[in-house]
């Protein structure tokens, strides 16, 4: 199955990617805003400065990031 238009996009300088398990969890002052399944994302696209962890730049090597 083709996965259409799964990019996600960060626009708050101040929001942290993190991979917990098999998903991607976005984190703003420490509170989980967004959990997604890693699976159906496509891309990943970041608008300012942005922090990741070093496990999700380890997998997002499987997307354009």
């Amino acid at each position: 199955m083709r996965r259409l238009l799964n990019t996600i996009y960060i626009t708050n300088e101040n929001m942290y990617l993190t991979l917990d398990g098999e998903n991607l969890v976005c984190k703003l002052d420490g509170e989980v805003k967004l959990r997604v399944p890693f699976d159906n994302i496509e891309g990943i696209v970041c608008m300012n400065y942005i922090g990741c962890s070093p496990a999700l730049m380890g997998v997002g090597m499987r997307l354009e990031v």
